[in-house]
């Protein structure tokens, strides 16, 4: 049996953590150790921060900025940097938009997968919809997909036009991403902490095991264009989104992923945001600075958070 499938039956159940357990999480850009069941802060350790430091400053090498929070799931023990630091959130928004979606409308009864949506404008940049010239209608369930797999800035456009509204607003605010309201637009800056609290609301609706929660696993293990899955998906199971801007479309630049990772040594949440310019499939070439660093993080998890 691989390593992702012995991580995916062994591995014991999740915390049941809310997003104040990340207030402990510090700012600043000091690498730092904490325990959200300990409520302990200290810095990472020299010899184990080494590798993270080279990480880190491949991007400052670059001209750029990252920041991250790392959480494992059963200990409470993480790891950050630079965790408070606003990045554009590009499409990591998605995640918890179309989680949202499943549990608040389609499981709370006001929506089903079946209902049409129309298709009245289209959206460049990542996708499939705005290439299917002669279709405009799409069943919910379809949007949704398209949405996650292929980051689908239409498919999100019509997400966000006919479910946005007070009820995101107190979802995303139940989340702890107060500024992620319907008025402030689709698309948000936030933090790494921000984000790690977004996927925590994510993992617990994860964990509910329901039909939509598997629905929506199933598409997160699933994502075109993932970091995560490029750096640890030999060995782990990766279910998570990333967002990506280029600078060059007038956008803010961003190369982030964050997600569940179900590893050999346990399940970790995992939450990396930068401004590193990145286009797919055009300007790729900072892919490396990610996918370095999460490997850098991974190991960490294995050595000093997991149980």
């Amino acid at each position: 049996m691989d390593g992702a499938l012995t991580a995916l039956v062994e591995n014991p159940p999740h915390l049941n953590l809310e997003q104040t357990d990340l207030a402990i999480v510090p700012s600043g850009r000091d690498i730092t150790a904490f325990s959200v069941l300990k409520g302990t802060v200290e810095p990472l350790g020299e010899s184990q921060s080494a590798t993270l430091r080279g990480a880190i400053s491949a991007f400052g090498d670059s001209g750029y900025h990252v920041g991250f929070v790392v959480l494992d799931l059963t200990t409470g023990r993480g790891v950050s940097y630079n965790a408070d630091t606003d990045f554009f959130s590009a499409s990591t928004v998605k995640a918890p938009f179309v989680t949202f979606l499943w549990q608040e409308f389609i499981e709370g009864g006001r929506a089903s997968v079946e209902d049409v949506l129309v298709k009245e404008d289209v959206y460049g940049g990542t996708g499939v919809m705005a290439s299917e010239e002669g279709k405009s209608e799409y069943a919910l369930e379809e949007v949704m997909a398209n949405t996650i797999m292929y980051s689908d800035n239409t498919g999100y456009a019509m997400l966000r036009d006919h479910y946005d509204g007070d009820s995101w607003d107190a979802w995303t605010a139940k989340a702890g991403v107060s500024q992620a309201t319907s008025d402030s637009g689709w698309y948000y800056d936030y933090g790494a902490c921000d984000l790690a609290k977004y996927w925590i609301a994510i993992d617990s609706y994860l964990e509910g095991n329901t039909e939509g929660a598997q629905s929506i696993e199933k598409l997160f293990g699933s994502t075109e264009v993932s970091f995560l899955r490029q750096a640890l998906g030999s060995d782990c199971a990766v279910y998570a989104k990333a967002g990506f801007e280029s600078s060059f479309v007038g956008s803010a630049a961003a190369l982030n992923d964050a997600g569940i990772v179900e590893s050999p040594s346990g399940d970790y949440l995992i939450a990396v945001m930068s401004d590193a310019d990145y286009s797919y499939p055009d300007a790729t070439e900072n892919a490396y600075l990610v996918v370095d660093l999460i490997k850098a993080l991974d190991g960490v998890h294995a050595e000093l958070l997991a149980a």
